[in-house]
């Protein structure tokens, strides 16, 4: 193991839950009701996609931007101000870098809003690298994101360790060859995505002992 490349919403900073609340919102003001169901595959849900699965469930492609546009605007007017970090988030990179491993951030995100929260929540200044929205062809569950980190930082995929909270974001890790550590955030995981994961964790407090126990002589 020579890193560890984080994700950012919900595995960070507890984006999903402020999200959840604006698409909620959005949904009671064109008064309709969005099934739990998208909403939970919302989470690590690249934008495109999650605009079909509205196209499909309501048929009408206008209806759908009018929808996004909208909940874009309540996330916009809150995401400042309630967005936090995730317990125990400082602590789990710090301990990255306390044993000597790179440390790269692996976002989806767009750059200038994923910088803003990062710093604002004092977490950017930690990192050695990020890769966004902007850097990437495909999204997860596309491995894309994992191994562009990965290339920014000098180390073969098979060398790294992802951190994610999302069902698309542990296939990317599979994906990119890398294991992944899974902190769920909205959605705990099936056994298929059990399967995928080196370690299922309650909290990132519980990240330092995970990457000491995948340590081995061969990696």
């Amino acid at each position: 193991m020579q890193a560890v490349i984080f994700d950012m919403d919900g595995t960070l900073i507890d984006t999903e839950r402020v999200s959840q609340a604006a698409w909620r919102r959005a949904a009671q003001d064109f008064r309709i009701e969005i099934p739990e169901r998208i909403l939970h595959a919302f989470v690590g849900c690249s934008i495109p996609n999650a605009m079909k699965m509205i196209d499909d469930k309501f048929g009408d492609p206008a209806f759908t931007e009018r929808l996004f546009n909208r909940r874009h605007e309540i996330f916009d007017a809150t995401w400042e101000d309630e967005l936090e970090l995730k317990p125990g988030a400082a602590e789990a990179v710090a301990a990255v870098r306390e044993r000597g491993l790179a440390v790269a951030l692996a976002t989806s995100s767009v750059r200038d809003r994923a910088i803003t929260s990062m710093e604002r929540l004092g977490l950017m200044e930690l990192f050695d690298d990020a890769v966004f929205d902007e850097d990437i062809e495909h999204h997860k569950p596309a491995p894309d994101v994992y191994l562009v980190a990965a290339d920014h930082l000098g180390v073969e995929p098979t060398r790294c360790v992802t951190v994610e909270d999302s069902f698309n974001g542990v296939r990317a890790g599979a994906a990119a060859g890398m294991r992944t550590i899974m902190v769920p955030d909205y959605n705990e995981p099936t056994p298929e995505i059990r399967a995928l994961c080196a370690e299922v964790l309650t909290t990132l407090h519980e990240l330092p002992a995970a990457l000491d126990r995948l340590k081995t002589p061969n990696v």
